[in-house]
C-alpha cells in the first residue's frame, strides 16, 4: 500500500516538476532553505538552552552553519540553485550505483529487478547530464531532471509493489 501511494505521489511530483523546471528548481532550492533555518533554528536553541554540554560548541557551530545555508538559499536563491545542481547530481549518481547493486541482488529473487534496474540508469544518465552542462542550464535542469527522476521513481516504486506477495492476494 504504502509503495503504491509513494509511487503514484512521485509520479504527480515528477510530472509538475517537469511541466514548470524554473520554478521546481526554485522551490527546492527555498524549500531546502527553509528546512536548514529551522533545523539550524532547533539546534541553536538545542545549543544554548540544552542540558548536553558535551559537545555544545559543536552544535552551536553546525547551527551557524544551517542557519546560513539556510538564509543563503533563500536570499541568493540563483547561486543556491548552481550549488543545488552540483548536490544533486552527486545523488542521482550515488542513487543510481545503489538501485543498480539492488537490481542486481534482486536479480532472480524479483521479477521487478529490470524496473530498478531502469530507474538506476536513468539516475545515472540524469547525474552525467547535469554535470555535463553545468553551470549554463543550472536554472531549469533540477526542476526538469528532479521531475524525470521521480517519474522514474514513481513507476519503478509501484511496479515493484505489485511484484511483492501481499499485492498479488489482495
Amino acid at each position: 500500500m504504502w509503495y503504491y501511494a509513494g509511487g503514484a505521489l512521485s509520479v504527480l511530483v515528477g510530472f509538475f516538476a517537469m511541466a514548470r523546471p524554473g520554478l521546481a528548481s526554485v522551490a527546492i532550492a527555498q524549500i531546502i532553505g527553509i528546512f536548514c533555518l529551522v533545523s539550524g533554528a532547533v539546534m541553536l536553541i538545542s545549543a544554548v538552552f540544552g542540558r548536553a554540554r558535551k559537545y555544545r560548541v559543536l552544535d552551536f557551530f553546525s547551527a551557524l552553519l544551517r542557519l546560513v545555508v539556510g538564509l543563503l538559499l533563500i536570499v541568493k536563491v540563483f547561486q543556491g540553485v548552481l550549488a543545488l545542481t552540483l548536490v544533486l547530481a552527486a545523488i542521482f549518481i550515488a542513487e543510481g550505483i545503489f538501485g543498480a547493486v539492488l537490481a542486481l541482488r534482486l536479480r532472480g529473487k524479483n521479477p521487478a529487478w529490470i524496473w530498478v534496474l531502469l530507474n538506476a540508469v536513468v539516475a545515472l544518465l540524469l547525474g552525467a547530464m547535469l554535470l555535463s552542462k553545468y553551470p549554463s542550464d543550472a536554472d531549469w535542469a533540477i526542476g526538469l531532471l528532479f521531475g524525470i527522476n521521480s517519474v522514474f521513481l514513481g513507476f519503478s516504486l509501484i511496479m515493484y509493489a505489485f511484484s511483492m506477495p501481499q499485492a498479488k492476494e489482495a
